[in-house]
């Protein structure tokens, strides 16, 4: 049987907090007459539980071996300082009698110290994983944004030169060739607005009128799709609390709906404020279109190799929503997918 840091760091701060839990059954059993020594076992008693809770809920954390290593190492620390200091403090003369305030004081220590140590190192390797993925993130971000575009200009710029060469002829491998590389260097347009919705990076929340953004959105649409049929329910005006992204979602939606279906999409897009406080923007795709695995994706909330999105549009709504304190909802009724952005209502800016 091989040892591993992750198997002794859960094993300790489990089998700690279980045995103090049971240090405590006697303990309170003694002090039954002591009201001081019963609300200081008590104390201690919730801690060990919680610290042999904390380390069950570690074996299922998902948290990596160095990082349970490191929870545990500050289980054991806070264990020693508070054990030292009430060592410290109280005036032991002679033996300390078991039950005694003073005993249960040093026993609670120990377990208070050890709930308290564990808390602090989860706090604190949440905190070191979140940096590294806003680091990872930006490092990402920056190279899709950079790098892989100034690699595609050049693709492109290449492509031009083939097809002067060719009299200004192109073939079917260039246009192939070329809408690929337009592909991705919109990906990593997506790539960098996905970036500013999640770090809120040149954005501030502010009241916006709903009903501009979607009639600014449907009148462009509708002067490029010729065969996209829009239907409309609006409010005279709607204020909500969000800022320029807002146009960024709805367009989003619209354009998944329409590039992946047959022409001659249908959508129906309306405005309700019939909740508390909020505002509620449905986009009907009557058709269907909105693929389902995007659908699934963003329900679950998590991607997996055989559950996974095609594009990065609806993650790109959901981030926008979601930084708004909003919330998004898809849902297949019969009337179509329905897609639902419920928003926080704002008093109007004149």
């Amino acid at each position: 049987m091989v040892t591993t840091k992750r198997a002794l760091g859960i094993n300790y701060v489990t089998g700690t907090g279980i045995v103090l839990s049971a240090l405590f059954v006697p303990t309170l059993t003694v002090a039954r007459s002591n009201p001081a020594s019963i609300i200081l076992g008590l104390m201690g008693l919730v801690a060990a539980v919680g610290l042999a809770s904390s380390g069950y809920w570690l074996g299922s954390s998902g948290m990596r071996a160095e990082q349970i290593w490191r929870v545990a190492t500050h289980a054991g620390l806070g264990i020693g300082v508070l054990t030292l200091s009430n060592l410290l403090v109280i005036e032991l003369d002679g033996i300390v009698m078991f039950g005694s305030p003073e005993a249960t004081l040093l026993a609670s220590s120990i377990a208070l110290g050890g709930a308290s140590g564990a808390g602090v190192g989860i706090v604190r390797e949440y905190d070191r994983s979140k940096t590294t993925l806003t680091q990872s993130t930006e490092v990402l971000a920056r190279a899709l944004r950079h790098n892989l575009r100034n690699e595609m200009t050049i693709i492109l710029g290449q492509l031009d030169e083939l097809e002067a060469e060719q009299s200004g002829q192109s073939t079917e491998q260039t246009e192939t060739i070329r809408q690929t590389v337009e592909d991705v260097v919109t990906l990593s347009e997506k790539a960098q607005l996905i970036e500013i919705a999640v770090t809120g990076e040149r954005r501030q929340r502010h009241p916006v009128d709903a009903v501009t953004y979607l009639t600014n959105r449907i009148d462009t649409i509708e002067d490029d799709q010729e065969d996209v049929t829009i239907e409309t329910d609006l409010l005279e005006e709607a204020w909500v609390n969000a800022d320029w992204m807002l146009g960024i979602a709805i367009e989003n939606v619209i354009e998944t709906a329409i590039d992946n279906g047959d022409p001659g999409a249908t959508l129906e897009i309306s405005v309700d404020q019939a909740g508390t406080g909020t505002t509620a923007i449905r986009i009907v795709d009557r058709n269907h279109d909105l693929p389902a695995a995007e659908i699934e994706t963003i329900r679950s909330g998590t991607e997996t190799p055989l559950q996974h999105s095609q594009g990065l549009e609806l993650w790109l709504v959901n981030w926008i929503i979601d930084s708004y304190g909003g919330r998004l909802t898809i849902e297949t009724a019969d009337e179509g997918t329905v897609v639902s952005f419920v928003l926080k209502r704002a008093r109007p800016a004149r």
